[in-house]
């Protein structure tokens, strides 16, 4: 039977519904553009689509950011609504088995999020105090699938590659993970998670 001493998850996805749409519908609805323009220019600003997952900004800092990659000016309460308007419900099967694998194993969370998302998170949905550690990209400083997220998360948790068990939604990040030693498993549904967690007799 291999062996972990830290489950990790991702939460987008795995943890939370998301849909990135709202984004752009939210902050289309509150400017008066077009959704498609909105995520056209979004997409394109740079800040937003790098800095914005490894650096901690503040509102204020992301509204402005916002506001020069749209030309508009919208509130700060504004854009926060909007962008948090991707964070949806939880996956109730996923969150659920939480408190049962705690008492079998360390767990934890590996997200590439933001300073808005992060506090949203962490006082909106009652599965984060599960966790033992929570790592999000912008305080780690790194975002999957970049290698240094990894070897940083398993730095501070004093363990090796082959003691982690990672589930995420992504094809790329399992893969940045399992090349550097990580056994991980892509999440599809329910079902497949509870056979991947028995295979480690954790099921």
């Amino acid at each position: 039977m291999k062996r972990v001493e830290w489950v990790l998850f991702d939460l987008g996805g795995v943890l939370v519904n998301v849909d990135q749409a709202r984004i752009f519908t939210n902050l289309a609805r509150n400017s008066g553009l077009d959704p498609d323009f909105v995520k056209e220019q979004l997409l394109r600003a740079v800040p937003l689509n790098s800095d914005f997952i490894t650096k901690e900004y503040l509102p204020k800092q992301i509204a402005r950011e916002v506001n020069v990659a749209l030309g508009t000016s919208l509130s700060e309460t504004q854009v926060v609504e909007s962008i948090n308007a991707e964070l949806g419900e939880t996956i109730g099967s996923t969150a659920e088995l939480l408190t049962s694998l705690r008492s079998k194993v360390r767990i934890g969370c590996l997200s590439n999020t933001n300073s808005i998302h992060w506090d949203r998170l962490l006082n909106c949905y009652s599965f984060m105090s599960e966790f033992d550690r929570r790592f999000a990209s912008q305080i780690v400083g790194h975002a999957k699938p970049g290698a240094r997220i990894y070897i940083e998360v398993a730095k501070h948790l004093g363990v090796s590659g082959n003691e982690i068990l990672f589930f995420d939604d992504r094809e790329e990040n399992i893969e940045a993970a399992l090349k550097l030693g990580w056994h991980a498993k892509l999440y599809r549904e329910h079902g497949n998670l509870i056979s991947d967690l028995g295979e480690f007799g954790l099921g």
